[in-house]
This record gives C-alpha cells, structure tokens and sequence, in this order.
C-alpha cells in the first residue's frame, strides 16, 4: 500500500495502485487523448497507429507509447498497437504480466521478446485489417533529437510483406501536436517532477564540499531523486573552475573550493519531467559572471512574462534578444534556442538548425505548452556566459513557474 507520505504528494487526480505501488493516471486522462488521437486518425484515414519501441534519450524516444499506455520507464521497451477501433495492444520483451497489474489503461499487454513485426502483423489480422488499409506509424520520419526516424527499416519491411497493399504513412507530426498541449493533470506531473529536482538540487548543495567526487554528488542525486518518487531521466552534469556546462557522464574528479558546479537537472514522474539549470558554487564568483547570471535570469522572467496565449515563439526570440541587448554591455551576446519543450520527452515546439526560422517564429502559443525556459547571456570578449533556468507553463495572461526556488546562484 502507498504510505500517507506518497499520497499527500500525489497530483491531483493522480492516485497509487494498491496492487503494484506505483503512480497512476485516471482513466479520464486516457479517454481524453484516446478521442483525440482518434478524431486525428479518421481526419487522416488511419485505420491503424503504431507506436514504436525505443528507450535511448533516457525514454524521451518512446514518449507516444507511453503517452498511450502510461507503460514505460527505466528502459522498458514498449511498442503500442492503436486501432481507430477496438483494443489496444502494447508489446513489451517480457514481464507482461507485472505491467498489467501496473496500470488500467491497457488489458491487452502481450511477451514478444522484441519481435515488433510480429506483435503488428498478428494483432492487424486479429483485428482483420483490411488488405489495403491505411497503417500511420510515428516515428518513422524525423524528429527533433531523432533525424532518421526511430523505427527499425526491418520491422517497417516486414510489415509491407505481410500487408502489401497497405499504404504505410508518417504520424510523427501528428502524435508531436496531440502532445504539445499539456492537460492541467499533465501540467500537475510536470510541477510533481519540478518539486522532485528542487529536492535534488538541495540535497546537492548540501553534500557538496572540497574534497568530494563528481560521482559522489551524482549519486546524491540519482539517491535523492528515487528516495523522492521520481524515475531516471537525463542529468547534465560537469564541476571546475570557472566552468560552464557540463557533460552526461560523471567523473572521479575531485571537488575544489572555488568550484562551480553546473548542469541540467531533470526527474521523470510519470514518465513526465521539467528541467531547471541551477548552478551551485563552492565560494563566492567574480563579478563578470554574477552580472552574466543575473542577465540569463533577467531573461528568464522576461520570456516567462511574454508565454501568453496570442504570442508566438517569435515573440519569445525578440524578448530574449531586446532584455540581453538592454543591459547595455556591448560584448553581450544571445544564442538561441533559448528554451525548449518539455513533457514525456521529444517535444514540439522546439528549434533546431534543421527547423525553418520563419515557420518557428509563426507557431502561436497555447495554453498547456510546457517549455524550460534556459536563456545563456555570453561575453565576446571573456567567453564567459550566466545559465538559469525553470521549467513555465504558457498561461493566457503569461507564463506559469512550476518551480519555487530563487533564480540565483546557489554559494555553499
């Protein structure tokens, strides 16, 4: 049974399975954006939605499964089956029979020891799929961390061998919109996860001293971020002198006074995580970099401010670059992007140099986008930059912080 700890900390709407203990969303939630995906796929002609399996990115690539199935975490492989009618299947390696006792959204969890063609091929004749149906697969075309797709080119193959006539088309737009718009349950696990980093950061900054290893303090984290309810998700993490971001892998590096620790902290709840940018320092910083970081934060509440429902992302771009040129100093510099998505994972809307910056700036805002807001002021001249950065909600009248912390650095 979940303690009183656990379940006071629950979402609302939110509750823990008696069974097996963990999280679960309300089927309220499930019906939702089943009627939704749906009314895309009749729009489209789909008859049938697949969902691949894929756990790289700390689970971020498999991020429609879960947001069909709530099924996924700690690298659980999950390939989910969406009819336009009738149940939905989801394939796991193994271990099928724990999931079903995990969760309520899904009763058809099958073992296929990863053999994705098959589950389809067999579910599509249970569900006798017509010869010349229409099969919409996401993440067969690109995505923003994943350019080639995430789909195996032999389990696509043998599904055009088994349905020859089909006609096989690319949902990976359409599942990246239908996930871009957070519900407020959705929002409620994003702050969950929030209140889960801003535990590990404290617990960071407690630990943190001359004389402690990277791999110490990262295990403070991971220990921290368990012990508090959340799952694996990716950290950034890197310590030194005068340093400025960091790396993914920890090292045996030994901590020194005057040490800056930095990085980019997430925690899944749920499979959902925001992200904040909390640099710590051991001893004070000069005051180049103080001024930087007050700038990065300067940004961060000014572009939190303009998150309102008739900007667009353009909006957002110009308030960076005005409030970075407002300082004043003229070897200061922006670089975009300076925010991204955030939610389950690979998130729409997010800039890269593969996007056209035309048709990003257009893209308006709406109520429930989800981004971590993490704006770097530089110098051109010392090559040194300020980060900081929440996770905000797009609100009608402006942004919503889901974090409580101070925008500042953290001096231990």
């Amino acid at each position: 049974m979940a303690t009183k700890q656990e379940l006071a900390q629950m979402p609302a709407g939110v509750t823990m399975g008696t069974d097996v203990v963990v999280p679960r969303l309300p089927i309220s939630e499930r019906d939702r954006r089943y009627k939704n995906v749906r009314a895309e796929m009749k729009k489209s002609g789909i008859d049938v939605l697949l969902l691949p399996a894929n756990h790289t990115r700390w689970d971020q690539m498999m991020a429609d499964s879960r947001y069909l199935t709530t099924i996924g975490g700690y690298a659980t492989e999950t390939f989910t089956v969406f009819p336009l009618e009738g149940e939905v299947t989801a394939g796991l390696f193994n271990r099928s029979a724990w999931w079903k006792r995990a969760q309520d959204w899904v009763t058809d969890v099958r073992d296929c020891s990863n053999n994705w063609s098959q589950l389809v091929i067999d579910r599509l004749r249970e569900l006798n799929f017509p010869k010349d149906g229409t099969i919409g697969i996401s993440g067969l075309g690109w995505l923003q961390r994943a350019p080639d797709g995430i789909i195996p080119y032999s389990t696509v193959t043998k599904i055009k061998e088994a349905f020859p006539q089909a006609r096989i088309v690319d949902c990976s737009d359409m599942m990246q919109q239908q996930r871009s718009v957070k519900s407020d349950i959705e929002v409620d696990l994003m702050r969950q996860s929030l209140k889960i980093i801003e535990t590990m950061v404290e617990a960071v900054a407690a630990h943190a001293k001359p004389g402690v290893t990277e791999k110490e303090l990262y295990a403070t984290m991971v220990g921290t971020m368990l012990a508090s309810g959340g799952e694996p998700s990716l950290l950034i993490f890197g310590t030194g002198a005068g340093i400025h971001g960091g790396q993914f892998a920890p090292t045996n590096r030994v901590l020194a006074q005057g040490d800056m620790i930095v990085g980019e902290t997430q925690s899944n709840f749920c499979g959902y995580s925001g992200q904040i940018v909390q640099p710590i320092s051991l001893g004070a910083q000069s005051q180049e970099y103080m001024d930087l970081l007050k700038a990065s934060r300067d940004c961060v509440l000014a572009i939190g401010e303009g998150m309102k429902v008739g900007n667009t992302m353009g909006d957002l771009m110009d308030i960076y670059e005005k409030t970075v040129k407002g300082f004043g100093k003229a070897d200061y510099e922006f670089s975009h992007p300076p925010m991204h998505a955030r939610g389950l994972g690979d998130e729409f809307p997010y800039q890269t140099k593969a996007v056209d910056p035309a048709k990003y700036r257009a893209i308006p805002l709406v109520s429930g986008m989800t981004f971590v807001v993490k704006p770097r002021v530089r110098s051109s001249t010392s090559k040194k930059s300020g980060h900081i950065g929440d996770t905000i909600t797009v609100r009608p009248n402006g942004g919503e912080r889901l974090g409580t912390r101070k925008l500042e650095l953290r001096v231990v």
